[in-house]
């Protein structure tokens, strides 16, 4: 359980990255992004090969891994993380992008958080108070953003839309079987684009 608290921790600390990207603009804050993700998906990698920079590795990291990424088979959340956020802030508009990793920082923190403090019956491969407590407090986020940035009425509906899928898909990692932090800004991002794309709509 302190581990999951401290993976938690360092999951709302992610709030520096749309923050960051607000208030820097998109090419520094890119360019910080990139450096950082480099560097962490590189020793991610090499630790793979080498059972002395693995050991270290979870020496560092090891209060906020989980157990299927300790032995470093898999890449860890934060290499998704890093890979998202890249990707997230360079293809996307800045009030869906910020949206959707705010929405990742926030709902995907507290649904795990309240999915074991309350206890439910299922929904799919989660429970049903942590799906609950993912979509309300990504509904926060949406109208949050939307009010920073003044969107206009088919941001929210579209985003309500959006938020409901990447609800559905957070339920079911199996689906995809690709970490959340990565899927849930993306996704949420590409279906927000997808109907601005679709019908030329101006958020």
């Amino acid at each position: 359980m302190q581990r999951e608290i401290n993976r938690k921790i360092a999951h709302f600390l992610l709030i520096l990255v749309p923050l960051s990207y607000y208030f820097l603009g998109k090419w520094p804050s890119l360019i910080v992004f990139s450096i950082l993700t480099t560097v962490i998906v590189g020793l991610d990698f090499a630790r793979r090969t080498d059972p002395n920079l693995n050991t270290l590795f979870v020496r560092i990291f090891g209060p906020i891994l989980r157990d299927h990424e300790l032995d470093g088979t898999r890449f860890c959340g934060a290499s998704w993380v890093g890979l998202a956020a890249c990707l997230n802030f360079f293809l996307f508009k800045a009030e869906i992008a910020i949206t959707s990793f705010t929405i990742l920082i926030f709902s995907d923190g507290l649904a795990a958080i309240v999915g074991k403090a309350v206890p439910s019956r299922s929904f799919f491969e989660k429970s049903r108070s942590g799906s609950l407590a993912f979509f309300i407090v990504g509904c926060v986020v949406l109208l949050t953003c939307g009010m920073i940035f003044d969107s206009k009425t088919w941001f929210y509906l579209f985003g309500l839309f959006a938020l409901f899928c990447v609800t559905i898909l957070e339920a079911r990692p199996s689906l995809l079987d690709i970490d959340d932090g990565f899927v849930i800004p993306i996704f949420f991002s590409t279906i927000m684009t997808f109907f601005d794309l679709m019908w030329n709509y101006n958020y």
